[in-house]
């Protein structure tokens, strides 16, 4: 656990080296207060995902719902959800007048390797509601760190749901099967 923690904070000094100005400017308990924190973020995931239909949300300009993993956050930058202590998001995004069977005919190892990604898997996957989609996982290296990436696609064939899920891939045990779960609630309201 001790080498989990050294290395997301690691990778949270080299990712965000706007937050080590901010620490710099502070005093020792603020930077006490931000390892603190992070720490906290880490323990602070996982577990039973138990699905809510209240804590459904909808992504702005989409027509898509779903229910984040407790801890994790909105952000309009991504647009969807990040957990800063585990360096973790999930980005929802949709796509209008296209089926996800004729977008995921293209997702093959080619595609991802474009994208500077090794493709490990794919799969059929029942989505909360009952719809199917399809679940693809990939790796790619960044700064020494192997960051595992869940891409979902699920939909009609008006409207598709396309989901990418990033997190270190030395959490995956912990942060894979709360963000999956999450990734499942994900539906199309008209």
């Amino acid at each position: 656990m001790n080498r989990i923690v050294i290395g997301v904070l690691f990778v949270l000094l080299v990712m965000n080296p706007f937050r080590i100005v901010a620490q710099q400017t502070g005093s020792q308990a603020t930077l006490s207060a931000g390892i603190d924190s992070v720490l906290n973020g880490i323990s602070a995931v996982g577990g039973e995902f138990v699905f809510d239909e209240s804590k459904m949300m909808s992504i702005p300009n989409t027509n898509i719902r779903i229910q984040p993993p407790e801890y994790f956050r909105f952000s309009e930058s991504v647009p969807g959800f990040v957990h800063v202590g585990t360096m973790s998001s999930i980005q929802v995004e949709e796509v209008v007048g296209t089926s996800y069977l004729l977008i995921s005919a293209a997702m093959d190892s080619a595609y991802f390797a474009t994208q500077g990604m090794t493709l490990i898997s794919s799969e059929p996957v029942v989505m909360h509601d009952g719809s199917e989609g399809i679940l693809y996982t990939a790796e790619m290296k960044l700064k020494g760190f192997v960051f595992e990436r869940l891409v979902l696609m699920s939909g009609d064939y008006h409207y598709t749901i396309w989901i990418n899920a990033g997190y270190i891939k030395m959490l995956s045990q912990k942060l894979k099967p709360v963000i999956l779960q999450s990734i499942l609630t994900s539906k199309i309201y008209e």
